[in-house]
């Protein structure tokens, strides 16, 4: 596995926790690209950070993160969450840092 940048590792773990989720809608016309989730995707003072679709995309090629269409509402979204690798290697960096 390659090295993940600082963006990366934050949106991976981002996904990680059970409260979040994230879901790019699939449908062509007015709401293709519309995402739902990443008004929680935010800094300690509450400002969101910049997404990147590149980002998500190499989690992606990394195996880390995978998808699945759902369709909230008759609408195809794409809805985004670890894989076990990505579960592992999130587990691996809170032991790194809690020792």
């Amino acid at each position: 596995m390659s090295k993940l940048t600082k963006e990366q590792v934050r949106l991976l773990i981002w996904l990680s926790w059970t409260e979040t989720h994230f879901e790019i809608c699939r449908e062509a016309g007015y709401s293709y690209r519309k995402v739902n989730g990443l008004n929680t995707y935010v800094n300690d003072n509450g400002e969101p950070f910049k997404f990147d679709i590149r980002t998500l995309n190499k989690l992606v090629n990394e195996n880390l993160v995978t998808s699945e269409l759902v369709y909230p509402f008759g609408i195809k979204h794409e809805h985004y969450f670890l894989t076990e690798p990505g579960q592992a290697y999130v587990s691996m960096m809170a032991c790194s840092v809690s020792t």
